[in-house]
């Protein structure tokens, strides 16, 4: 069995041993009987009682795990599941000719070039002779049409100007 990194324990949770597992690959924790906790020795393995989410990631309880001071020793410690529960990462769709049209300005152009900077997805675009690079992010698309190849974007106020 192969085992990946899926987070680490980065608080307790409450008097009765729970953790916040943060995450940092999506997986399955519902078909998961079992996770593998970094030691000293080794990866140490802890059967699940129960889960619940959180906006700081997941509260989690481990068998044996029943009290604030076991569970303070698996603080900052890695957390590892079966490979086979690990969700396949979400691929940015190939977003390249697509029509870009903003609230405010309208058309924008077909989008040029698509990358990631680490904390977001931006596009690349020409709009009168100017190439302008913008973030897609959520918080801005209204909207995506695949069928007709079209992204509405909401740009906060001035960041296109920015570029003109």
């Amino acid at each position: 069995m192969e085992f990946v990194q899926v987070g680490y324990f980065s608080k307790t949770h409450g008097i009765k041993g729970q953790l916040i597992l943060r995450l940092e690959k999506n997986f399955f924790v519902d078909e998961a009987k079992a996770l593998l906790v970094e030691s000293a020795t080794g990866k140490a393995p802890f059967f699940i009682s129960d889960v619940k989410e959180n906006k700081a990631g997941l509260i989690i309880a481990l068998e044996d795990i029943d009290s604030l001071e076991k569970a303070k020793l698996l603080v900052g410690k890695k957390v590892f599941a079966e490979e086979k529960f690990i969700a396949a990462e979400d691929e940015t769709p190939d977003l390249l000719g697509f029509e870009l049209i903003d609230k405010t300005h309208g058309s924008l152009g077909n989008i040029l070039e698509v990358s990631d900077n680490g904390h977001q997805v931006l596009v690349t675009v020409k709009l009168n002779n100017k190439e302008v690079i913008l973030p897609l992010v959520e918080d801005f698309m209204e909207s995506v049409d695949e069928t007709n190849k079209k992204i509405f974007y909401n740009a906060p106020q001035g960041l296109i100007d920015l570029y003109l």
